[in-house]
């Protein structure tokens, strides 16, 4: 809190007013007994220091107004050591008060005859006076107060907005800057005392910063290109009225730079949980072969289509190769052309400018090849983009630059097409119903995801892979499954592959009260296939399952030593298991 000290050439200003009007000498003291006001006249010493002994000093401890007629009717003149050089003739002294509390005192002093007589004739006036000059100053300390109070919280304001990673400028009601904070500053390659003053309309021509300014009408994130004196920023802008009553006294400009929203966009759609090559699972040949593949063109930059089944997994091994590439720490963004309206699709991948459309969000939008920037585009179900956005698509691939919906000029995107589909896109291009020139940008590095019944060795690993992944979501302390469960699982044909898989295993979970998955838990269709529903399971119907299976892989891969060491690789057992089981066959 302020206090005399603070104030102390107001103090010394007021003493001087008093003994000039009154023609009587002023002393003002703090109440720690610091003299803060003097005129000087009534002692021929310098006084530095208020002593509890003298008049003041009384006043000060007591609290109490004191008149005194000559130094011998004072106490405190009686025993003061220094009254030889004491002027003192008559005196008033009153104490200062802020509410309840004594900040400090006022002395009027006479020091001639007349003075003294003017002193004692009018002293209840001159007190009243007096105590009109201490709430003034007690105003004064106040005031004081609240300078420093507004002091602090602009100083607190400044370093809040200076430590915001926004550029922010703040401009009076006519538009000339009154602050920036060091964003802006490196925005514009200026130092912030040249821009002060300057109306922001030299930097910012546009229409909506004219409105804001005049109309008080805000604006929101549109997209925008900062011209420094030796570089260009992209950057989104926004601006807000500042109101007072309904005046507009001002307004505030935001600016965020692309690549931290890029950065802020990667954090949040970046998982902290990364797929590993780990969790496509399977230890086929096929998928082992797949996997050193897809690793190996992981840390490259060139497009691949993964071709396959609907429920093969796809998408996991899109997510696998960005997470085992350098793009891993920026976006994975996945986009399902198929699942997505035609009417939306164009201005979802590309974005679009302000009033490209109705109801279209001011300042318009960034599309997901430009969210995606620096990472990952996943465009799943690519057969079914339409083929007036396939020359765009195309684009993006050969230019790395994406346009958007309703603009004029091109944002340069770094992205990595990942593309997948379960149609023949070869079959499309010779319908026409698919650019060639797209297929061969989106193919050059192919990828295909073999179905679940050609490798039905993974079968097995797939049902304990999921079994534990959907036990723990659930709850449930599942150990596994019974035997007659296990054997339906492993000869079911899984049209729908590992997706239809995972359905089962989640399914069974859930319909399962004991430790072990049994027939009865399995679905519908499955449990049909059984030879005796509800039966235990005997040697038989096992033994038949078995030898249906040996016969589905033995088809599959042929009659020749290297197909059948494939074909026992695929059922998980060895060379030697497989041709025992073979003979028994």
């Amino acid at each position: 809190m302020a206090g005399l000290l603070e104030i102390r050439d107001a103090v010394q200003k007021i003493s001087e007013a008093i003994s000039s009007v009154l023609d009587v000498d002023v002393i003002i003291s703090d109440a720690q007994f610091r003299k803060v006001g003097d005129t000087k006249r009534h002692f021929n010493l310098e006084v530095t220091e208020i002593r509890d002994t003298y008049v003041i000093g009384n006043v000060l401890r007591t609290g109490e107004v004191a008149i005194i007629g000559s130094k011998a009717e004072s106490p405190q003149c009686s025993v003061c050591k220094e009254q030889g050089e004491c002027n003192l003739r008559a005196m008033i002294c009153i104490p200062i008060r802020r509410s309840d509390e004594m900040i400090g005192a006022v002395g009027l002093i006479a020091i001639t005859d007349a003075a003294r007589t003017r002193l004692l004739e009018n002293k209840a006036n001159l007190v009243e006076f007096t105590n009109r000059m201490a709430d003034l100053i007690v105003s004064k300390v106040v005031e004081q107060e609240a300078t420093e109070n507004l002091t602090v919280a602009k100083n607190r304001l400044t370093s809040i907005i200076d430590s915001i990673e926004e550029g922010i400028a703040a401009v009076d009601e006519r538009g000339r800057i009154v602050h920036v904070n060091e964003v802006i500053e490196q925005l514009f390659n200026t130092r912030r005392d040249a821009l002060v003053g300057e109306n922001i309309e030299k930097f910012f021509a546009e229409s909506y910063v004219g409105a804001l300014l005049r109309k008080g009408e805000a604006f929101n994130n549109i997209e925008m290109t900062i011209r420094g004196t030796s570089h260009e920023t992209h950057a989104l802008i926004s601006g807000k009225p500042v109101v007072l009553g309904e005046k507009n006294v001002g307004s505030i400009f935001t600016l965020k730079k692309m690549d931290d929203v890029y950065k802020v966009i990667s954090n949040l759609t970046s998982s902290p949980l990364t797929t590993t090559f780990d969790e496509f699972v399977g230890d086929s040949p096929q998928i082992i072969q797949l996997k050193e593949q897809a690793l190996r063109v992981a840390a490259g930059n060139s497009s691949i289509l993964i071709t396959g089944e609907s429920g093969t997994g796809k998408e996991l091994l899109a997510r696998a190769i960005h997470f085992g590439s350098p793009r891993a720490g920026k976006p994975f963004i996945a986009i399902n052309c198929a699942a997505m309206p035609e009417t939306l699709i164009e201005s979802e991948l590309f974005g679009f400018e302000e009033g490209t459309f109705t109801g279209a969000v001011r300042g318009g939008r960034p599309g997901k090849f430009q969210l995606a920037h620096g990472g990952t585009i996943f465009l799943d179900e690519i057969g079914d983009m339409p083929l007036h956005l396939q020359p765009k698509l195309l684009r993006v691939l050969q230019e790395k630059t994406v346009e958007k919906l309703g603009g004029h000029k091109s944002v340069a995107v770094d992205v990595r097409i990942v593309a997948a589909t379960n149609k023949d896109l070869e079959k499309l291009v010779e319908q026409g119903e698919f650019r060639e020139d797209l297929y061969y940008r989106l193919n050059v590095i192919p990828l295909h995801v073999p179905p679940l019944r050609s490798r039905p060795g993974d079968v097995r690993l797939l049902m304990y892979h999921l079994l534990d992944l959907y036990k723990s979501r659930l709850g449930k302390k599942i150990k596994g499954f019974t035997a007659n469960a296990e054997s339906a699982l492993l000869s079911y044909q899984w049209k729908g592959n590992v997706r239809e898989l995972a359905n089962a295993i989640e399914y069974s979970i859930n319909m399962e009260a004991t430790t072990y998955i049994s027939a009865d838990s399995l679905p519908a269709k499955i449990r049909r296939q059984i030879d005796a529903p509800g039966d235990k399971p005997t040697t038989l119907s096992l033994r038949n399952a078995e030898n249906e299976m040996i016969r589905r892989v033995l088809t599959g891969y042929g009659a020749t030593l290297q197909d059948k060491k494939l074909a026992a690789a695929a059922l998980g057992i060895s060379l030697s298991t497989f041709y025992r089981k073979l003979k028994e066959l």
